[in-house]
């Protein structure tokens, strides 16, 4: 009994002693990166034997009381460098976009992701043994994926499986946290997840720790997906704190920030639906169709037989649909836009305007190729016209980049009559070119694609897009 009692003292002792580690932690954190005030306090800190290590789910931050005290006591910035870990992973959106991605490569990449970020940082807080180790690994990343986001090493890590599995054998380096937390119960139930041995054999090797507990304790509830949203919102709204504080503190002390706002843009940049951009471009408009919802066909039959073929109808009622009618999609063909990218851009366009509701039967669409000059004027008016087309396109120019004279020309479109009622203007580009300072009497959208670059800037009067391979290829994991 005496035995039993002096045990349970131990395990509370440890707990409460893991807790104050954890405390620790933070507060070394908020002295050093005072900018992710709001991050850093945002969750609150739960012990639980269910997680091997640590563990975070957007609402709460696990952590096992005995794995606290044995990396502290291996390493005094072990658990530091966990916090700081997982704050990342969450104001970079890591744990709400899980769902619908491969698991496997995803948890990879934001680990690459957040551990290049830390280590760009240079603090002194979070340093570790192995952090001499870790970079050597990611310089070798970066040589194929020159910009370290989460999406973009993740794109690469699904694109090539056999030199991915280098970086996947050194995956143990870089894992703290029990990405299971980031899913429903529901979810891992059904499916075969590599995740699964990570969380007890790969990651207690790690740690040189017992196996996680199956207890009940810190189990994940079942999160239904407007609750994931939810939290995803309100992550972003933290972000963007941390970003603006951020940009403030790193120019007043000189904070090696570059990685970590590179990532804050990636996961607070806007997201559109390509689709749905196109459809704001609608217009209203009237097809020779008669609308089956005002036609009454009984008193068009009973004329027939009434007065010998002669019906009886009211004015013919026509619906008035959304249509896209009159369109200009501008294609930057300079030296550093140009090839494969331009063509899907190109298709996926086609895609859309030819599957969507918001199609006309005739079209006026002027597809515009443009460098410093214009160089090409295509006009389409029929799907066939279109398809011909795309089986013939042939970009041309590659010089420099103004965007001017695609404006001035179609402007001179519109005065020659060439259109009656355009709407927009869509001009796929790297952005680096020259903006017209007149605003157009329609809407324009500069579409760029994501290449990790800084963020483009528009004029005032123009939308913007950013399209990524994913957007280009039909399919949308976000």
């Amino acid at each position: 009994m005496q035995e039993t009692e002096q045990t349970q003292e131990q395990q509370d002792t440890a707990r409460e002693l893991a807790g104050k580690i954890m405390v620790y932690a933070r507060d070394e954190l908020m002295i050093s990166m005072r900018f992710l005030d709001r991050a850093l306090f945002r969750m609150p800190l739960i012990a639980a034997d269910s997680v091997a290590a640590f563990g975070v789910d957007g609402e709460t931050m696990y952590y096992n009381p005995e794995y606290v005290l044995h990396a502290f006591k291996k390493e005094k910035n072990a658990c530091t460098r966990a916090f700081l870990h997982m704050i990342f992973h969450c104001i970079f959106s890591h744990p709400f976009r899980y769902e619908k991605l491969d698991r496997e490569c995803w948890d990879l990449a934001t680990d690459l992701a957040v551990e290049h970020v830390i280590l760009d940082l240079n603090l002194q807080s979070v340093k570790l043994e192995r952090d001499g180790q870790m970079q050597r690994i990611l310089s070798r990343l970066q040589k194929q994926v020159p910009i370290l986001t989460a999406e973009k090493i993740y794109r690469w890590l699904c694109e090539h499986p056999e030199k991915a599995a280098e970086f996947f054998r050194e995956e143990p380096l870089f894992m703290w946290d029990d990405h299971l937390k980031w899913i429903p119960v529901k979810e891992t139930q059904n499916q075969d997840r590599r995740n699964d041995s990570i969380t007890t054999d790969t990651r207690t090797a790690m740690i040189g720790c017992h196996e996680a507990d199956t207890g009940e304790e810190g189990e994940q509830e079942e999160i239904d997906e407007a609750l994931v949203g939810q939290r995803q919102g309100e992550w972003q709204e933290v972000s963007q704190h941390a970003k603006t504080d951020l940009e403030m503190f790193s120019h007043e002390q000189g904070f090696g920030a570059g990685s970590l706002l590179l990532n804050l843009n990636a996961a607070l940049r806007d997201k559109y639906d390509y689709g749905e951009f196109l459809r704001k471009f609608a217009v209203l408009g009237e097809e020779m169709h008669v609308n089956d919802d005002e036609f009454d066909y009984i008193y068009y039959t009973y004329g027939l037989q009434l007065y010998d073929n002669m019906p009886l109808v009211e004015p013919l009622e026509y619906r008035e649909n959304k249509r896209i009618r009159e369109f200009v999609i501008a294609i930057d063909t300079s030296g550093s836009c140009q090839g494969k990218t331009v063509e899907r851009f190109l298709r996926k366009t086609y895609s859309i305007l030819k599957s969507s509701e918001s199609y006309f039967e005739r079209v006026n669409i002027h597809i515009i190729q443009c460098d410093e000059k214009i160089q090409r004027d295509v006009k389409v008016t029929t799907d066939e016209e279109f398809e011909q087309y795309m089986q013939d396109v042939e970009l041309c120019g590659f010089g420099g980049t103004d965007f001017r004279p695609v404006f001035e020309y179609v402007d001179g479109l519109i005065r020659r009559h060439e259109f009656q009622d355009l709407k927009g203007l869509i001009y796929f580009t790297d952005g680096q070119g020259i903006y017209p300072q007149k605003m157009p009497l329609y809407q324009t959208a500069f579409v760029f694609m994501d290449d990790g670059a800084e963020e483009q800037e528009v004029p005032p009067w123009a939308m913007k897009l950013v399209l990524d391979e994913e957007d280009l290829r039909g399919v949308r994991n976000r």
